[in-house]
């Protein structure tokens, strides 16, 4: 009928929307604040990596934990890695898909008092979870910076515990011996699982004995990324990925919840899941 009202195609989105489409990778990336600060050059390496489209499902944020219920920085918090909403959303893909995971961040929770055991616990918990997902993952984790905490001092300590972790009391001597133990325990569990550990380089780091200064971060990740063994792509690496940060699904400001529909961003071929 000439009047009748044209009902919308079901499969239009799918077709439009690049959240609905299948991607040629996946990437899974958790960590905490270096997975922040370095976004875009970490973005742009990840364009380079894989053809179009790439989707890339995260969770990260300043001060985040692994183990804990809420943690963030100034009036922002968002939920503990192993309890936000990452791991329902994990989509099924054809097995011609192997995706990628970085497992990075791992001594927050040692700052805020968590034992070594339990957290390279949480981070057996997240591989085995992203193992689960697709047995053909293949994850990256990424040790402590053991020689930047070695030889950190006294005052640059209290320092840089006083800006990033106010209501810890922990000493240096117990942040070194620590750090220590929580690298020999994820040595002992790569081993056991059968994944690569790329270990952080002191040049990496500057006054900040923990986050890896900006004119390092390129060449950082880049080391980081490359046990995934994905070859450069020749016309992606052409371009240089404009995505912007994203914002996770929930997340608390000044106690009041906030949520953001995902993806959160989508650009140039990437599009971005946050958690």
């Amino acid at each position: 009928m000439n009047g009748a009202t044209k009902l919308p195609n079901p499969d239009a989105r799918a077709t439009t929307d690049p959240s609905h489409s299948a991607p040629a990778a996946c990437v899974v990336l958790l960590g905490a604040s270096n997975l922040t600060l370095a976004w875009p050059r970490l973005m742009s390496l990840v364009r380079e990596r894989f053809a179009d489209p790439v989707h890339v499902y995260t969770a990260h944020g300043m001060g985040r934990s692994y183990l804990l219920e809420r943690t963030g920085f100034a009036f922002g918090k968002l939920p503990g890695l192993l309890r936000c909403g990452i791991w329902d959303a994990l989509p099924s893909f054809p097995d011609t898909v192997a995706p990628c995971a970085l497992v990075t961040d791992l001594g927050n929770d040692l700052v805020y008092g968590c034992e070594p055991a339990e957290v390279v616990a949480a981070v057996e918990e997240s591989v085995q979870r992203l193992r689960s997902w697709n047995p053909r993952c293949r994850i990256v984790l990424t040790g402590p910076p053991v020689e930047t905490v070695r030889r950190l001092g006294w005052l640059r300590f209290l320092m840089f515990r006083s800006v990033l972790f106010p209501f810890s009391r922990l000493t240096l001597e117990s942040v070194q011996q620590k750090t220590l133990e929580l690298d020999e325990r994820i040595a002992l569990l790569a081993e056991q699982y059968g994944l690569h550990v790329v270990r952080p380089h002191m040049e990496w780091y500057g006054l900040d004995p923990i986050h890896v200064r900006r004119r390092s971060q390129q060449a950082a990740f880049a080391e980081i990324l490359e046990p995934w063994d994905a070859p450069v792509c020749v016309e992606s690496a052409r371009r240089r990925a404009s995505v912007s940060r994203p914002t996770a699904a929930v997340r608390w400001v000044l106690g009041a919840e906030r949520k953001t529909q995902q993806p959160s961003t989508s650009g140039d071929g990437v599009t971005v899941f946050a958690y």
